[in-house]
Protein backbone atom coordinates (compact mmCIF):
# COMPACT_ATOMS: atom_id res chain seq x y z
CA UNK A 1 0.00 0.00 0.00
CA UNK A 2 3.05 2.36 0.71
CA UNK A 3 4.57 1.55 -2.41
CA UNK A 4 0.98 2.27 -4.36
CA UNK A 5 0.85 5.37 -3.09
CA UNK A 6 4.17 6.85 -4.02
CA UNK A 7 3.99 5.53 -7.23
CA UNK A 8 0.37 7.16 -7.88
CA UNK A 9 1.96 10.76 -6.71
CA UNK A 10 4.59 10.08 -9.05
CA UNK A 11 2.34 9.35 -11.72
CA UNK A 12 0.43 12.68 -11.07
CA UNK A 13 4.10 14.20 -11.23
CA UNK A 14 5.17 12.70 -14.60
CA UNK A 15 1.61 12.53 -17.08
CA UNK A 16 -0.23 15.37 -16.36
CA UNK A 17 0.21 18.80 -18.20
CA UNK A 18 0.11 21.14 -15.59
CA UNK A 19 0.56 24.76 -14.68
CA UNK A 20 2.06 26.54 -11.88
CA UNK A 21 2.63 30.85 -10.79
CA UNK A 22 6.49 31.49 -11.27
CA UNK A 23 8.48 33.95 -9.07
CA UNK A 24 5.96 34.05 -6.89
CA UNK A 25 7.26 33.94 -2.96
CA UNK A 26 4.26 33.12 -0.16
CA UNK A 27 4.28 32.65 3.06
CA UNK A 28 1.33 30.47 4.83
CA UNK A 29 0.22 28.71 7.84
CA UNK A 30 -1.20 25.07 8.13
CA UNK A 31 -2.93 23.05 10.53
CA UNK A 32 -3.03 18.82 9.93
CA UNK A 33 -5.65 16.61 12.70
CA UNK A 34 -4.25 13.27 12.86
CA UNK A 35 -7.04 10.52 12.21
CA UNK A 36 -6.27 7.08 13.11
CA UNK A 37 -6.91 4.61 10.74
CA UNK A 38 -5.62 1.59 9.66
CA UNK A 39 -4.83 3.07 5.91
CA UNK A 40 -0.63 2.46 4.71
CA UNK A 41 -0.04 0.19 8.19
CA UNK A 42 -0.98 3.14 10.68
CA UNK A 43 -3.54 0.91 12.99
CA UNK A 44 -3.52 -0.46 15.97
CA UNK A 45 -0.48 -3.16 17.03
CA UNK A 46 -1.21 -5.88 19.05
CA UNK A 47 0.65 -8.10 21.66
CA UNK A 48 0.07 -11.62 22.87
CA UNK A 49 1.96 -12.83 26.58
CA UNK A 50 1.29 -14.48 29.23
CA UNK A 51 -2.43 -14.73 28.19
CA UNK A 52 -2.36 -11.17 28.70
CA UNK A 53 -3.11 -9.05 25.37
CA UNK A 54 -1.68 -5.14 24.90
CA UNK A 55 -3.21 -2.62 21.95
CA UNK A 56 -0.53 -0.07 21.31
CA UNK A 57 -3.20 2.98 19.16
CA UNK A 58 -2.35 6.16 17.37
CA UNK A 59 -5.55 7.30 19.02
CA UNK A 60 -4.88 11.38 17.69
CA UNK A 61 -3.16 13.97 16.91
CA UNK A 62 -2.59 17.18 14.87
CA UNK A 63 0.39 19.14 12.95
CA UNK A 64 0.71 22.80 12.66
CA UNK A 65 3.05 25.09 11.43
CA UNK A 66 4.55 27.81 9.06
CA UNK A 67 5.16 27.01 5.42
CA UNK A 68 7.42 29.24 2.47
CA UNK A 69 6.70 28.24 -0.76
CA UNK A 70 8.26 29.24 -3.90
CA UNK A 71 6.92 28.53 -7.08
CA UNK A 72 10.27 29.14 -9.95
CA UNK A 73 8.75 27.11 -13.35
CA UNK A 74 5.54 26.97 -14.96
CA UNK A 75 5.04 23.35 -13.42
CA UNK A 76 6.87 23.33 -10.57
CA UNK A 77 7.03 25.39 -7.34
CA UNK A 78 9.19 24.56 -3.47
CA UNK A 79 7.83 24.39 -0.49
CA UNK A 80 9.04 24.14 3.28
CA UNK A 81 8.60 25.04 6.84
CA UNK A 82 8.37 23.68 10.12
CA UNK A 83 6.07 22.04 11.88
CA UNK A 84 4.82 21.03 15.55
CA UNK A 85 3.65 17.40 15.91
CA UNK A 86 1.82 15.87 18.67
CA UNK A 87 0.98 11.97 19.15
CA UNK A 88 -1.35 10.64 21.12
CA UNK A 89 -1.14 7.09 21.43
CA UNK A 90 -3.16 4.86 23.36
CA UNK A 91 -2.41 1.62 25.67
CA UNK A 92 -4.24 -0.89 26.04
CA UNK A 93 -4.29 -3.96 28.38
CA UNK A 94 -6.69 -6.65 28.39
CA UNK A 95 -5.78 -9.61 31.20
CA UNK A 96 -8.99 -11.73 31.34
CA UNK A 97 -12.14 -9.44 32.80
CA UNK A 98 -9.60 -6.53 33.59
CA UNK A 99 -9.26 -4.09 30.91
CA UNK A 100 -7.10 -1.34 31.71
CA UNK A 101 -6.55 1.81 28.97
CA UNK A 102 -4.02 4.72 29.51
CA UNK A 103 -2.99 7.03 26.88
CA UNK A 104 0.57 8.75 26.22
CA UNK A 105 1.69 11.68 24.22
CA UNK A 106 5.32 12.56 21.78
CA UNK A 107 5.92 15.61 20.81
CA UNK A 108 8.37 16.33 17.92
CA UNK A 109 8.81 18.48 15.15
CA UNK A 110 9.24 18.10 11.33
CA UNK A 111 10.76 20.16 8.48
CA UNK A 112 9.39 19.26 4.93
CA UNK A 113 11.21 20.22 1.60
CA UNK A 114 8.50 19.19 -1.01
CA UNK A 115 8.27 19.49 -4.54
CA UNK A 116 5.08 20.53 -5.48
CA UNK A 117 3.40 20.13 -9.17
CA UNK A 118 0.05 22.12 -10.26
CA UNK A 119 -3.11 20.85 -12.22
CA UNK A 120 -5.04 23.68 -13.16
CA UNK A 121 -9.22 22.84 -13.08
CA UNK A 122 -10.76 26.20 -13.59
CA UNK A 123 -10.09 29.94 -13.61
CA UNK A 124 -9.13 30.07 -9.39
CA UNK A 125 -9.46 26.45 -8.59
CA UNK A 126 -5.65 24.05 -8.74
CA UNK A 127 -4.92 20.69 -7.91
CA UNK A 128 -1.67 20.20 -6.66
CA UNK A 129 0.56 17.17 -5.45
CA UNK A 130 3.65 17.11 -3.66
CA UNK A 131 6.44 14.81 -2.23
CA UNK A 132 9.70 15.46 -0.99
CA UNK A 133 11.76 14.54 2.46
CA UNK A 134 11.28 15.65 5.66
CA UNK A 135 13.70 15.70 8.85
CA UNK A 136 11.66 14.24 12.43
CA UNK A 137 13.28 16.00 16.10
CA UNK A 138 12.32 14.30 18.89
CA UNK A 139 13.14 16.29 22.28
CA UNK A 140 12.85 13.41 24.95
CA UNK A 141 11.82 10.02 26.08
CA UNK A 142 8.38 9.83 27.48
CA UNK A 143 7.01 7.87 30.04
CA UNK A 144 3.07 7.47 32.15
CA UNK A 145 1.96 4.83 34.47
CA UNK A 146 -0.60 3.96 36.76
CA UNK A 147 -1.43 1.20 39.64
CA UNK A 148 -1.06 -1.61 37.60
CA UNK A 149 1.75 -0.62 34.84
CA UNK A 150 4.55 1.40 34.01
CA UNK A 151 5.51 2.71 30.37
CA UNK A 152 8.52 3.80 29.15
CA UNK A 153 9.65 4.73 25.22
CA UNK A 154 12.75 5.60 24.46
CA UNK A 155 13.50 7.93 21.20
CA UNK A 156 15.16 6.13 18.04
CA UNK A 157 17.39 9.03 17.36
CA UNK A 158 17.33 12.88 17.96
CA UNK A 159 16.82 13.53 13.98
CA UNK A 160 15.39 11.07 11.44
CA UNK A 161 14.99 11.10 7.92
CA UNK A 162 11.19 10.90 6.53
CA UNK A 163 9.01 11.05 3.20
CA UNK A 164 5.97 12.79 2.56
CA UNK A 165 3.26 12.57 0.06
CA UNK A 166 0.45 14.92 -0.12
CA UNK A 167 -2.58 15.33 -2.47
CA UNK A 168 -5.09 18.44 -2.23
CA UNK A 169 -7.52 21.57 -4.19
CA UNK A 170 -6.42 25.45 -3.82
CA UNK A 171 -8.29 28.19 -4.38
CA UNK A 172 -7.00 31.17 -5.33
CA UNK A 173 -8.35 34.64 -5.18
CA UNK A 174 -6.87 38.16 -6.49
CA UNK A 175 -5.95 39.56 -2.65
CA UNK A 176 -7.21 37.73 -0.45
CA UNK A 177 -4.95 34.74 -0.16
CA UNK A 178 -4.82 30.91 -1.07
CA UNK A 179 -7.24 28.34 0.42
CA UNK A 180 -6.05 25.10 0.28
CA UNK A 181 -7.94 21.42 1.44
CA UNK A 182 -5.71 18.38 1.27
CA UNK A 183 -4.50 14.96 2.65
CA UNK A 184 -0.91 13.39 3.82
CA UNK A 185 1.11 10.81 4.26
CA UNK A 186 3.68 10.76 6.54
CA UNK A 187 6.25 8.03 6.45
CA UNK A 188 9.63 8.16 9.03
CA UNK A 189 12.34 5.42 7.30
CA UNK A 190 13.00 3.64 10.95
CA UNK A 191 10.78 3.35 13.86
CA UNK A 192 10.90 6.86 15.69
CA UNK A 193 10.64 4.94 19.43
CA UNK A 194 10.74 1.70 21.03
CA UNK A 195 8.11 1.07 23.97
CA UNK A 196 8.35 -1.09 26.73
CA UNK A 197 5.56 -1.72 28.95
CA UNK A 198 6.03 -3.36 32.51
CA UNK A 199 2.60 -5.11 33.49
CA UNK A 200 3.95 -6.75 37.30
CA UNK A 201 0.57 -8.39 37.68
CA UNK A 202 1.01 -11.57 35.46
CA UNK A 203 4.43 -10.70 33.70
CA UNK A 204 7.88 -10.43 34.57
CA UNK A 205 9.49 -9.66 31.63
CA UNK A 206 8.53 -6.27 29.86
CA UNK A 207 6.33 -5.83 26.59
CA UNK A 208 8.27 -4.37 24.44
CA UNK A 209 6.61 -2.91 20.82
CA UNK A 210 8.14 -0.03 18.52
CA UNK A 211 6.36 2.65 17.28
CA UNK A 212 6.62 3.32 13.45
CA UNK A 213 5.42 7.68 13.48
CA UNK A 214 3.51 7.23 10.07
CA UNK A 215 0.29 9.35 10.10
CA UNK A 216 -2.82 10.39 7.85
CA UNK A 217 -3.86 13.97 7.61
CA UNK A 218 -6.30 15.93 6.54
CA UNK A 219 -4.51 19.47 5.55
CA UNK A 220 -6.15 22.85 5.82
CA UNK A 221 -3.85 25.64 4.74
CA UNK A 222 -3.78 29.68 4.16
CA UNK A 223 -1.07 31.27 2.11
CA UNK A 224 -0.57 35.17 1.76
CA UNK A 225 -1.56 36.80 -1.38
CA UNK A 226 1.92 38.09 -3.03
CA UNK A 227 2.66 39.73 -6.77
CA UNK A 228 4.60 37.80 -8.72
CA UNK A 229 8.41 39.19 -9.18
CA UNK A 230 8.92 41.05 -12.12
CA UNK A 231 12.07 41.21 -14.35
CA UNK A 232 13.12 44.97 -15.14
CA UNK A 233 13.93 45.02 -18.52
CA UNK A 234 17.68 46.07 -19.86
CA UNK A 235 18.02 49.37 -20.61
CA UNK A 236 19.39 50.11 -23.84
CA UNK A 237 22.50 52.72 -25.17
CA UNK A 238 19.88 55.52 -26.14
CA UNK A 239 17.63 55.06 -22.33
CA UNK A 240 21.17 55.54 -20.85
CA UNK A 241 22.15 58.70 -22.74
Amino acid sequence: MKKNFIFFVLSVFLTTHLTAQRKVTTVGFQIKPIFPNSFLSAGTKTIYQDNVRFDLTLASGFSAGMMVRHGFSDLLAIESGINYVKRSHELKITDGSFEGTSKFRIIGYEIPVNLLVYIRLGEKIFMNASMGPAVDMFASDVQSSDDYYEQRSYRNNIFQPAVNGNLGLEYRTAKSGYFYIGASYHQPFSYIYATEIHYPKNNTVPVIETIDGNYFTLDLRYFFYEDPKKKTPPKNDDEEQ
